[in-house]
């Protein structure tokens, strides 16, 4: 991957500015290291490291300013000059081979058995609007949304269960993945499943809250529960059902205090299993210096970083626990963002 933002780099360099730029892997490395240190010890912008009263060793002595500023300015994924017309419909094609190299490398990974898909966004407010969105109240409404699969630590992975919430869940792709031996739990919009006989909101809001319905389809054995704490809520599953049913704690607005809920099997293991993605973004959110850039490319390609690291971290705490070492003596982020970035 370096080896390849290298050389497209270097060509950059002699088509915009007619000389190579010399960049070599080793710089990309020191680029890297010194923005995952920047993402512990954070300052206003990437000059105050330098600055005689903030100066931070760690950053400044790595690399100079002007060759730092020059690497940011230069670096680039793929060849301007070879990309044929086709590959420009991808609004993505500045950094689609780095992309594409980043989710093999997450492929790689040994699955987890609980797996959930949802959206993460990339926070951009900068002028390109080709994919850049805005989604109100997301803690950063405006940026790149992703899709994601993460297992339950947060990892990013795929296979065996998959938790999804309505914008995926529907019959077709549940069969689908069915067929390859994957299992599904889901939230779903009752105009998905239009044929599907479950009490209505309202006939579940009489008996009270906690109240549920739930068909079984025989041929796939897919599973339909609906049901109803402050509003009703209906899902779908190949693995899982109503019952056992437990309890869960309420609060009661009108009566002010808490009650108890009766709660369905698969609505537990949905809330369970499907946080996977909130806890990515709230470890992706730690630590992550933010390098203004009008080179949108460039936000994507450092929160591809950020997610790397993340995704190591989570892999060595996995490999920790297999080998039995004790909890006290396994490195928390900061401290493993900080021996990554002194490696590099």
């Amino acid at each position: 991957m370096l080896h390849n933002m290298v050389v497209n780099s270097n060509e950059y360099s002699l088509q915009k500015f007619g000389t190579i730029a010399d960049i070599s892997v080793k710089e990309i490395e020191q680029m890297m290291g010194m923005y995952l240190r920047m993402g512990i010890v954070q300052m206003p912008g990437v000059r105050v490291y330098r600055e005689t009263d903030t100066r931070y060793s760690p950053v400044a002595d790595v690399m100079p300013r002007n060759r730092f500023q020059s690497l940011l300015s230069t670096i680039h994924f793929a060849n301007n000059l070879t990309v044929s017309d086709e590959q420009k419909k991808d609004k993505l094609w500045k950094i689609r081979p780095w992309l594409d190299a980043f989710r093999e490398n997450c492929l790689q990974i040994v699955p987890e058995e609980h797996n959930s898909v949802d959206e993460m966004m990339i926070p951009f407010k900068g002028k390109f609007s080709g994919i850049r969105q805005y989604m109100k109240g997301k803690p950063h409404p405006w940026g790149f949304k992703v899709w994601a699969t993460t297992g339950i630590s947060g990892i990013l992975c795929q296979n065996y269960k998959i938790f999804a919430d309505n914008y995926f869940t529907s019959v077709p792709l549940i069969t689908k993945l069915l067929e390859r031996g994957i299992h599904f739990v889901g939230t779903v919009r009752p105009v998905r499943v239009p044929n599907l006989k479950l009490a209505e909101e309202k006939d579940l809001k009489k008996q009270g809250r906690g109240s549920f319905d739930f068909r079984v389809e025989q041929t796939h054995n897919i599973c339909a529960v609906r049901w109803y704490d402050n509003r009703a809520v209906t899902l779908l599953s190949t693995f899982d059902g109503p019952q056992p049913v437990d309890k869960i704690t309420r609060w009661d607005k009108s009566a002010k205090h808490y009650v108890e809920v009766s709660r369905p099997s698969i609505v537990k293991t949905y809330n369970r299993f499907m946080g996977g993605i909130d806890m990515l973004d709230s470890f992706t959110a730690k630590y992550k210096f933010h390098i203004r850039s009008m080179r949108w490319y460039l936000t994507i390609f450092w929160h591809t970083i950020i997610l790397g690291v993340v995704n190591a971290w989570l892999q060595y705490k996995r490999d920790c626990k297999t080998l039995q070492i004790p909890e006290k003596e396994v490195m928390n982020r900061r401290h493993f963002q900080a021996q990554l970035s002194q490696l590099l």
